[in-house]
């Protein structure tokens, strides 16, 4: 599913704002404007009982990658809370080079306890990669991770001196 040639995949305005690495503001000014479309539906919470659902392929050039199918089928999956699918779009922008975007996907799912993710926001932090450098949140996170029996953050943090 291309974004860019199908234009029956919606999300929320809060996914597109962390697509595109920009404030859900942002992305309400972009609505008003035509910038990119959408629709309202029905939401049970929010002013009028309404919410914008944004049309994914006319977000497509704000967002720093090309989305292969995978990738959006992996969007509309952390849409709904999955955070493994967090993660994994994590990864895809980590491999574009949109290091800020992948630790934003990362933060969301290390906090829904997907260890993987926070492993990754672990090596950020450690390295200053997407985030200001900070070694106290990135041995956090590997810790965080090696406590849920992440394989790889244990023989980190033994490697770095810590007792498990």
């Amino acid at each position: 599913m291309d974004p860019s040639k199908n234009s029956s995949a919606y999300i929320s305005t809060q996914t597109a704002a962390l697509l595109a690495g920009k404030s859900v503001r942002t992305v309400n000014n972009w609505l008003e404007s035509g910038s990119i479309s959408g629709e309202r539906v029905h939401a049970e919470r929010g002013p009028g009982g309404l919410m914008w659902k944004i049309d994914l392929s006319s977000l497509a050039p704000y967002i720093p990658m090309k989305m292969a199918d995978a990738c959006v089928q992996e969007i509309l999956q952390a849409e709904v809370g999955d955070a493994a699918s967090m993660n994994h779009v994590g990864t895809y922008f980590y491999a574009a080079n949109a290091y800020k975007i992948a630790t934003d996907w990362f933060d969301a799912a290390a906090k829904k306890g997907h260890a993987d993710a926070m492993e990754w926001l672990s090596i950020c932090y450690l390295n200053g990669i997407g985030v200001e450098k900070n070694h106290a949140l990135g041995i956090q996170w590997l810790g965080k991770a090696a406590t849920l029996g992440h394989s790889v953050a244990k023989p980190k943090l033994r490697a770095l001196g810590f007792e498990l």
